[in-house]
């Protein structure tokens, strides 16, 4: 197996009117990002533990308001 070093990692941002975040219920063995665009569906990422940690949690509510707006 080989190992990616990967220097920037952020688990939550904004790109485009697009909330993209690390799906954290498939770490540590795979390294997947997912796109929402409605803030329902950050509500169910949040909920279903896919973005952790307060700080990452707040973020990614802030921006499920955003795109609420």
């Amino acid at each position: 197996m080989e190992t990616k070093i990967h220097t920037s990692l952020r688990t939550v941002e904004w790109k485009n009117d697009v909330v993209v975040m690390i799906d954290q219920t498939k770490l540590p063995n795979e390294l997947v990002y997912v796109n929402f665009t409605d803030y329902r569906d950050v509500a169910d990422a949040i909920r279903n533990l896919v973005v952790r940690g307060a700080p990452a949690i707040g973020v990614s509510a802030a921006f499920g308001l955003a795109l609420a707006a």
